[in-house]
């Protein structure tokens, strides 16, 4: 309530302050009005900027908002209302956007809890009741049907289901999961059916604890000192004593206004914001959307980029890589047959296939008699022709031979490939690949980091070493661990920031959540991302395009050489003017016009940051 209260008194303070302006521009009131207007606005601004001013000195801090305070008064008693409401707007619309940004990790947090399922089905009695996921316990059985997710961590007794777990594992292919079969909560059924008997439900479970560790994370994120606070616990209790000093020394209240006036804040309140603001537009020009300034200050000071691999460096879904026809079949005959049988699956690796075909403008072939096979393939008719498309598990189930090179082919696979055989008849005619892609120009924009301050590039994944290790090897980067949890992420990131390194994060899944977090700046990737990972991180690539890292670390630390620069010139000005002010060279109507233009050239040159490429 005290926020909303804050926002109100912000609104009204600079509401009555525009009103004041245009009706003396357009000439719509009498005098008398809208000085009252610009008086009332000034004065509700005051109480605005005082609170935040009194509850820092309590606290034994010269924040900037005292000094803010002290122009304020003076500004309202040379009747300068409207420069007053000026500087209400540049502090008390930045404290309540800090509040707001500060909100959004409770709002993640809630997301994540909202995402998951609250109610399941368990087998009970041997019959299947919905029940509600507090109720689950260790033991108990529970039933996930197509399209639902996983709410325990346990092991499948029973069923068989594509699962997909790219989200929490960062795997980019789903798993085929049986008896036997270990899943996690947080994982998503995409077909089939399984039981599952629970293992860890709850805060323990995999999904829990990626829940707990980002509201963690967030809550132990040391506060950003805002530039102008720095030098403001310096700055401002030199400026009252100056002040008050000049008063006795000379007696006089107008050179003493004079003092304050020209030494009120508004250029190193004008300092940061505008730099921010001219750096969020640069950035979202570029596909970059910045959220908060916080991050931009900490962007200055990065050395290392901590990359996720799957949606990040990779496209994070299915594609074919290579169509192979077998004893002499044609590919384009293997892709038809596939494209065919597949168009009736739902699988991450049909629509890979189906995709492949539209792309080569091959005509898939007419299917019926449809029969689905879940975790290994689809068989099909066509022509009166059986159609047999899936693993060789599958082909052995229906009979077929798997052919001598057949068998070399799938020896000469990769790891992180996934192949499907396809068959006419009993008659083994060809395969296909799919396989996750490294994104293009990967090992450029690797390098174009480098050139931009990053000393140092990981990849932190949750998929297998051998997966890792080829893309790491493709892509350039200095170090990749494999095989991780969330919690372990997490673990690396804070292992990297203990040995003083300054890192960005950057990621698109749940599982990416709570090291986008803890890192000091966290980059989600927008377009494939999870809802999780765009608000956990003060920044999101729109695009996709991982060539925004390199150019957001650029814009980064030029931001932070403006806003040094803005500061030190305002200081300069100001100190100039204080001692024309002290010593009578000026009258307060010169010192206000001197720190306005003050303010205008920070802003002027805040505006260089558009240009940062």
């Amino acid at each position: 309530m005290v926020n909303r209260n804050k926002a109100i008194l912000l609104a009204v303070s600079v509401g009555l302050g525009a009103t004041s302006w245009l009706a003396q521009i357009l000439n719509l009131l009498p005098p008398q009005i809208y000085n009252a207007l610009s008086l009332l606005g000034a004065v509700l601004g005051v109480i605005f900027i005082a609170h935040s001013a009194i509850k820092a000195l309590l606290g034994g801090v010269f924040g900037i908002d005292l000094l803010a305070t002290v122009a304020i008064v003076a500004s309202i008693m040379l009747g300068e209302n409207l420069a007053a409401i000026v500087v209400v707007l540049m502090l008390g619309g930045g404290e309540i956007l800090e509040e707001f940004i500060s909100r959004r990790a409770n709002r993640a947090i809630e997301e994540l809890i909202d995402a998951f399922p609250k109610f399941t089905t368990m087998i009970r009695d041997g019959e299947e009741v919905e029940v509600s996921v507090s109720e689950v316990k260790p033991g108990d059985v529970v039933v996930v049907k197509p399209g639902g997710m996983i709410p325990v961590d346990g092991e499948v007794i029973n069923g068989n289901a594509t699962v997909n777990q790219s989200s929490v594992t960062g795997e980019p292919l789903p798993a085929e999961k049986q008896r036997g079969d270990d899943v996690l909560s947080g994982s998503i059924v995409e077909l089939g059916s399984v039981q599952i008997q629970t293992r860890v439900v709850g805060a323990e479970s995999t999904y829990g604890r990626i829940i707990v560790m980002v509201r963690e994370a967030e809550e132990n994120q040391a506060p950003i000192v805002r530039l102008a606070d720095r030098f403001a616990g310096y700055y401002i209790p030199v400026i009252l004593v100056l002040g008050l000093a000049v008063y006795f020394i000379t007696r006089d209240p107008v050179k003493m206004a004079s003092v304050f006036i020209i030494s009120c804040p508004c250029a190193l309140t004008l300092a940061t914001p505008m730099a921010v603001a001219a750096s969020i537009g640069n950035g979202a020009r570029k596909g970059i959307l910045i959220r908060n300034g916080a991050s931009l200050q900490k962007l200055a000071d990065v050395d290392t980029v901590v990359l996720d691999k799957t949606g990040t460096l990779t496209l994070g879904r299915p594609k074919v890589s290579e169509v192979k026809g077998f004893n002499g079949t044609p590919d384009h005959v293997v892709l038809a047959l596939a494209a065919g049988a597949e168009r009736h699956s739902e699988h991450p690796i049909a629509k890979a296939v189906t995709n492949k075909a539209e792309e080569e403008g091959i005509q898939s072939v007419e299917c019926s008699e449809v029969e689905t096979h879940p975790g290994m393939g689809i068989c099909v008719t066509h022509d009166e022709t059986r159609v047999t498309v899936g693993s060789e598990k599958l082909l052995r189930q229906q009979g077929i031979t798997i052919t001598t090179q057949a068998t070399e082919y799938l020896s000469n696979q990769n790891t992180n490939q996934s192949t499907i055989l396809i068959a006419k008849n009993r008659d083994l005619i060809g395969a296909i690949t799919v396989s996750d892609t490294l994104r293009e120009n990967v090992r450029e924009v690797i390098s174009d980091m480098r050139r931009s301050g990053a000393s140092r590039i990981v990849i932190l994944t949750g998929d297998r070493r051998e997966v890792a290790d080829e893309v790491a090897t493709k892509a350039g980067v200095d170090e990749v661990v494999a095989d991780l949890l969330p919690a372990e992420k997490v673990t690396h990131v804070k292992r990297l920031k203990e040995t003083g390194r300054r890192v960005v994060m950057v990621g698109d899944g749940i599982n990416d959540a709570p090291s986008l977090a803890t890192a000091d700046v966290g980059v989600a990737m927008g377009l494939t991302g999870t809802d999780i990972a765009i608000e956990t991180a003060g920044i999101t690539l729109s695009n996709n395009r991982l060539e925004g890292i390199p150019k957001l670390l650029r814009i980064g630390r030029e931001t932070m050489k403006i806003v040094k620069l803005n500061i030190g010139f305002a200081l300069v000005v100001n100190a100039i003017g204080i001692i024309l002010s002290a010593t009578g060279q000026i009258n307060p109507l010169t010192a206000s016009i001197i720190h306005e233009g003050n303010a205008l050239l920070v802003m002027l040159n805040s505006l260089r940051l558009l240009r940062v490429d």
